[in-house]
């Protein structure tokens, strides 16, 4: 089983501040407490999750790398931080295509 985020492309209008490191590489993401706290449990784990990058101009939605959960920290009740490492470009053509407004799923 694998635990997928849903992203925007870097370029796309963005709801959650994100920062890329290039079109597959997300440096880290600000995303919800429920999302939070799954990153805590597979970096506790030592397990790696994988980034669903949604399609934008273009771009095909792609599973763009998997990556390892650096650190999770709190900004406010709502939000958190999440930052990524070990990452490894995927380009992999996803086996879900989430509805409009989801944020994760597991296959």
């Amino acid at each position: 089983m694998s635990f997928h985020i849903v992203l925007r492309h870097k370029n796309a209008p963005q709801v959650a501040q994100n920062k890329w490191l290039d079109d597959s590489s997300p440096a880290w993401i600000t995303t919800t407490p429920d999302i939070a706290m799954r990153c805590v449990e597979l970096q506790r784990e030592n397990l790696p999750l994988r980034i669903h990058r949604m399609e934008w101009a273009g771009c095909g939605p792609v599973v763009c790398c998997e990556c390892a959960v650096q650190a999770v920290r709190e900004i406010d009740e709502h939000s958190y931080h999440v930052e990524f490492n070990v990452l490894r470009r995927l380009e992999i053509l996803p086996l879900v295509r989430p509805f409009r407004g989801q944020s994760c799923y597991e296959i």
